[in-house]
């Protein structure tokens, strides 16, 4: 059994991330999944959040993620992102003005509203914005 993965993290404008990993986390559209050394082969649509991956010198890495696509093959994980943040760049102040605006826009919406899912998805990457922010803001 392999204790670690490779792991490769890919926007549009490049790749973010590439190297070995111990264990990583997203969020699907059925929920939170996580992935280790020797996963089964497996695809899945990601949802905006914090995706994270504990690397094998005892550091872990976050990124922010718009959406996309995690793909495990043949025990590689390949994540492609729309775009892929970095909690160092997030500002908390900016993004909890986002989480409002978003909040106020997404609960006046009803479901059958051709905007709800652009609404629904722009609140979820405002929250995991701040969630971000939290996480850098405890990391010093």
């Amino acid at each position: 059994m392999a204790s670690t993965f490779p792991f490769r993290l890919v926007t549009p404008t490049g790749i973010v991330f590439e190297g070995e990993a111990l264990e990583v986390s997203a969020i699907g559209s059925l929920g939170e999944f996580g992935v280790l050394p020797d996963h089964i082969n497996f695809i899945t649509s990601l949802v905006p959040g914090v995706l994270d991956a504990k690397l094998p010198d005892g550091t872990a890495m976050h990124w922010v993620v718009s959406g996309g696509l995690a793909e495990v093959k043949n025990s590689v994980l390949t994540v492609l992102a729309s775009s892929a943040e970095s909690p160092e760049t997030v500002d908390a102040s900016e993004a909890a003005a986002q989480v409002e605006v978003a909040d106020k826009q997404f609960s006046t919406l009803s479901y059958y509203d051709p905007t709800y899912q652009a609404a629904q998805e722009a609140l979820q990457l405002a929250r995991a914005r701040v969630e971000a922010a939290t996480l850098k803001s405890s990391a010093r």
